[in-house]
């Protein structure tokens, strides 16, 4: 990277900075930006997580153990992504809250919320997909409670219910987890922000 790119990074970056907070911002304008530091907190233990655990029935728990007890910090890492994941869609949960108390679903933010009701669903997912892959007894249950669930959706759940059933594979939903849903999240993050540049902060009541 040459230096004359380097200085115009810095002035970007000065620039952005440099913009006034508006004065009706609190706490609760702030939810967004928590959860967007949760889902980077999440990719990175995520990915270093990538380099212990094996996506396999019989060894997902086991490399799951390994890397808790043998690895310096390893406990830390699995327990940060762990409760990580409920806090962050604890968060953004919350974040939609707000932005319905305080109206920003309304015109011209039509696609920030309907984008911001998709991230949540994905990080839903997301969680439940993380779920799963210990494949220990906590996974078993939850996936069959969520197979019966699914069973109870009128006209299409029962074939839900056999199609997840059909083809389902521990490698399959690791994959899921890691590789689909999260270049769903990003694409999806990268327009909820441009319109949010684009249309600003709501405005107060």
């Amino acid at each position: 990277m040459s230096l004359l790119s380097i200085e115009a990074i810095k002035g970007k970056i000065a620039n952005k900075m440099a913009q006034p907070v508006p004065s009706h911002v609190n706490i609760f304008h702030c939810f967004g930006g928590i959860s967007l530091l949760l889902i980077l907190v999440q990719v990175i233990t995520g990915i270093i997580m990538l380099f212990f655990f094996v996506p396999e029935p019989e060894k997902a728990l086991l490399s799951i153990e390994a890397m808790s007890n043998e690895v310096f910090g390893g406990w830390i890492l699995r327990d940060g992504h762990r409760w990580g994941s409920t806090i962050l869609l604890a968060f953004v949960f919350s974040h939609m809250i707000a932005v319905f108390y305080f109206k920003a679903f309304q015109s011209p933010r039509q696609l920030t919320w309907t984008s911001g009701v998709g991230q949540l669903i994905i990080v839903f997912l997301m969680v439940t997909t993380g779920v799963l892959l210990p494949w220990d007894w906590r996974a078993y249950w939850a996936y069959a409670l969520w197979m019966d669930y699914i069973a109870t959706w009128p006209v299409v759940g029962g074939y839900l219910k056999d199609l997840a059933l059909d083809t389902f594979t521990l490698n399959r939903v690791f994959y899921t987890h890691i590789l689909f849903l999260p270049l769903i999240l990003g694409g999806s993050l990268a327009f909820h922000f441009r319109m949010v540049r684009k249309y600003g902060i709501t405005q107060p009541l």
